[in-house]
C-alpha cells in the first residue's frame, strides 16, 4: 500500500486538506444487499435541497481514495475529484411503515450498484463508493436536476414506471409522490433484474402493494 495514499478512514494532512476542500456531505446510513448492490444515505452539511421525485444529483469522491477492486489510486499532485450523476431514491416507508415524503427526511437516499472497469483509464467512482462506511465523507451535489419528473401527471393518470436493476430508484421516489399525494389512478413499477437479490427494495414494495390497492410492483 502507498502510505501517501491511505484507505478511507485513514489520513495524511494533504488528503484531510483536500477532503476539506472538495466534500460537503456524509455517509448517514448505508446497506449492502449484497457486495454489488448499495442503498446509501447521504446527509448534506447545508439543508437538503428541494427535489422532486425522478432528478437526480452528482456523489464524487477524490482519486486520491482507495477502491474495493485494488485499483490504480492518482499522485497526491494531480488530484481529481471524480463526480457521476445518480438519481435519487427514496426510503419509501418509515419505521411504522408510513409513506415518507421526499420532504420529510434530511438526506437523499441513492441505489448503486458496483461497476468494475479494469480495461478503462476513465477513473472509476463506484468501486470507491463501495468502501464508503457510515460517517464517511465525500461530495454531493448542490441542487437536483431534471426533467423525468411527474409534472405532466393528472391525478386519474395511469401511470408506468419500467427500469432495469438500479434504474428503479428514480421510479421509487416518484411512486412515493404519487402515493403520497392521494393518486387515483393506477401506479405500477416494473424492474427487470437477474437474480432476486438484486432487488434491494423488495421487502417495501411488497408493503406498499398490501397497503394501496391502486400500486402494483413487477419484477
Amino acid at each position: 500500500m502507498n502510505p501517501s495514499n491511505p484507505p478511507t478512514g485513514q489520513s495524511t494532512p494533504e488528503i484531510e486538506e483536500l477532503r476539506h476542500k472538495y466534500y460537503n456531505a456524509s455517509v448517514m446510513d448505508l446497506r449492502m444487499p449484497h457486495d454489488h448492490l448499495m442503498i446509501v444515505r447521504i446527509k448534506p452539511d447545508e439543508e437538503v435541497p428541494p427535489f422532486s421525485g425522478g432528478q437526480y444529483t452528482t456523489l464524487g469522491l477524490g482519486s486520491w481514495e482507495h477502491r474495493v477492486d485494488g485499483g490504480p489510486l492518482a499522485e497526491l499532485e494531480k488530484p481529481k475529484l471524480i463526480r457521476r450523476a445518480y438519481s435519487i431514491s427514496c426510503p419509501m416507508l418509515n419505521l411504522q411503515g408510513e409513506l415518507l415524503a421526499n420532504d420529510e427526511i434530511d438526506y437523499l437516499e441513492f441505489y448503486i450498484t458496483l461497476v468494475l472497469r479494469p480495461d478503462t483509464d476513465d477513473p472509476p467512482l463506484t468501486p470507491r463508493l463501495f468502501r464508503l462506511k457510515e460517517g464517511d465523507r465525500l461530495h454531493l451535489g448542490k441542487k437536483p436536476v431534471g426533467t423525468y419528473t411527474l409534472k405532466p401527471v393528472e391525478p386519474g393518470n395511469n401511470v408506468i414506471f419500467a427500469g432495469t436493476g438500479t434504474g428503479e430508484a428514480p421510479h421509487n421516489s416518484m411512486s412515493i409522490e404519487l402515493l403520497k399525494r392521494g393518486h387515483t389512478g393506477r401506479i405500477v413499477s416494473m424492474t427487470c433484474v437477474r437474480y432476486k437479490g438484486d432487488l434491494g427494495y423488495l421487502d417495501q414494495q411488497e408493503q406498499l402493494q398490501k397497503q394501496f390497492s391502486n400500486y402494483r410492483y413487477g419484477a
